[in-house]
């Protein structure tokens, strides 16, 4: 039997359209059958452990256009993106792991941030995770 596919995505973003497009990618491959990871650092694991998924902060660099696309954006996808994860995750496909240096260098509650993840892994862990993925993004 062949092994599954693997599709890792480091996480480190958490604008909204960054955001939206890890959870997006993260779920079409997870509902493929794909092993899929999401790798937690900085600004996402931030936004993961708020629960702050659906929250639109954009940089502002996108300006009025910006607005634009997070209304297109919601329009067209009218689900939740935290309700989206979670119905996903339940398959058991896709797990999300936070990265242990960056729970301590954002200041987050390591209990809390257990709550929102599978785990709380080192890098030389989640390297070895990602080790022959067929995907890995950097997000």
């Amino acid at each position: 039997m062949k092994d599954k596919k693997k599709f890792v995505i480091f996480a480190h973003s958490g604008t909204f359209d960054k955001l939206y497009q890890i959870i997006t990618l993260a779920i079409t491959a997870a509902s493929m059958g794909r092993e899929t990871y999401i790798f937690l650092f900085f600004w996402a694991l931030k936004r993961f452990a708020d629960e702050e998924f659906d929250v639109v902060k954009l940089s502002a660099e996108f300006g009025a256009e910006g607005e634009k696309l997070s209304k297109r954006m919601q329009k067209i996808n009218p689900v939740s993106l935290k309700e989206l994860l979670h119905d996903v995750r339940t398959m058991g496909n896709l797990k999300v792991y936070a990265c242990t240096g960056a729970v301590k260098l954002m200041e987050l509650e390591e209990s809390v941030v257990r709550t929102r993840v599978d785990d709380i892994l080192g890098l030389t862990t989640l390297l070895e995770m990602a080790d022959g993925a067929e995907t890995q993004l950097f997000i």
